[in-house]
């Protein structure tokens, strides 16, 4: 794969020797073995280890692509412009997606094989998880039969993100949430001082959340209970003592400079990184993840990019989608159009900004 990639030979001779020339000794009794060499490559926590893993399904990657083109595997297509989806990876997390049929699934075992022999990684079919959107319960449970795989369900998680769920309800919250309370539950708020609950808040707690926060927007209810946890634990003693609030908690979200203490503002901190995705589809053309919202969007976008800076084209769609469009609506004093005000057009030939 690093020889396909255009690494020389010199690099490669490297990393070859750092795979053949490790070698290991076990202590027994607390007295050292003799040395032996790793047969199996790497050891466990090695830092070159997801680079060099990155390489190698690089290979999976290829495979898939080269099904694709050949016509032999059919991938899912989005909207009009019928952008082809067949494999998502990041790092050790893929997802493998094509048309529903039992073909596809003959070749999609095919691929995992040839990969699995070639590249000497095993496939574990057993945490592998085949999910059928709008299939039969007759083609999942043949499919499952074939992989050897758990039937898997909407929605799920990749890459600790629940896929499918609804942001708007609070049972999606509930990790946040959770995640939160068990963090305040291993500290002892008694022995820290008033200068250490919001060291702790700004650098732990208001970081908790960023995962989530940068993909859905959180219901009032949900900004409201992390608020409230926050409170408790710089005002208060603990879960049942709420102590003196001797400041109205819009004062401490501001910054030092404005009288405040610098936390965050959770609502406004939450848009500030949706806001990027909005960014994204202005400046981003080319990558996936916009060609695949203009193939499935494109019919009521019309023609310019500029036309993304419109609420209109946000009417209608997925939840997320629509939580996009409401952006710039005004919440916790920031005013209407907020996202919309503060981008400037740069005309050049004119081609995405319309008059």
């Amino acid at each position: 794969m690093m020889d396909m990639m255009g690494f020389c030979f010199r690099w490669r001779s490297w990393i070859k020797s750092c795979l053949q020339s490790n070698s290991v000794s076990v202590l027994v009794n607390g007295s050292p073995t003799s040395e032996f060499s790793m047969a199996r490559g790497l050891r466990q926590g090695d830092p070159i280890a997801p680079f060099l893993f990155l390489i190698v399904v690089e290979a999976l990657a290829g495979l898939m692509r080269s099904a694709v083109s050949k016509n032999i595997f059919k991938g899912y297509q989005v909207g009009r412009n019928k952008v082809q989806i067949s494999h998502l990876q990041y790092a050790d997390d893929t997802l493998l997606i094509g048309e529903n049929s039992l073909a596809n699934i003959t070749v999609l075992k095919g691929i995992l094989k040839c990969f699995e022999l070639s590249s000497g990684l095993r496939i574990n079919f057993h945490k592998s998880c085949f999910m059928g959107i709008n299939s039969g319960d007759n083609l999942v449970e043949r499919a499952v039969g074939k992989l050897f795989c758990k039937i898997g369900s909407v929605p799920f998680k990749f890459l600790g993100i629940p896929v499918g769920a609804n942001p708007r309800r609070i049972s999606t919250w509930s990790p946040v949430i959770d995640v939160f309370k068990r963090r305040l539950s291993s500290w002892n708020q008694k022995l820290i001082s008033f200068a250490g609950r919001v060291t702790l808040i700004k650098s732990v707690l208001s970081a908790l959340p960023i995962y989530y926060f940068s993909f859905f927007k959180a219901p009032v209810s949900v900004i409201a209970e992390l608020n409230r946890i926050q409170r408790r634990f710089l005002w208060g003693r603990g879960e049942e003592s709420k102590g003196i609030r001797w400041v109205s908690w819009d004062k401490v979200c501001r910054s030092k400079g404005e009288g405040g203490l610098g936390i965050k503002n959770l609502s406004l901190f939450n848009l500030s990184l949706l806001g990027k995705w909005r960014w994204g589809l202005l400046i981003e053309k080319n990558t996936l993840w916009v060609r695949v919202l203009l193939s499935r969007y494109g019919s009521r976008l019309g023609r310019g990019v500029d036309v993304f800076l419109s609420s209109e084209c946000f009417l209608r769609g997925s939840v997320w989608w629509r939580d996009m469009g409401s952006l710039c609506s005004a919440v916790n004093g920031v005013s209407k159009g907020w996202f919309c005000e503060n981008v400037r057009r740069k005309v050049g030939v004119g081609n995405s900004v319309r008059f």
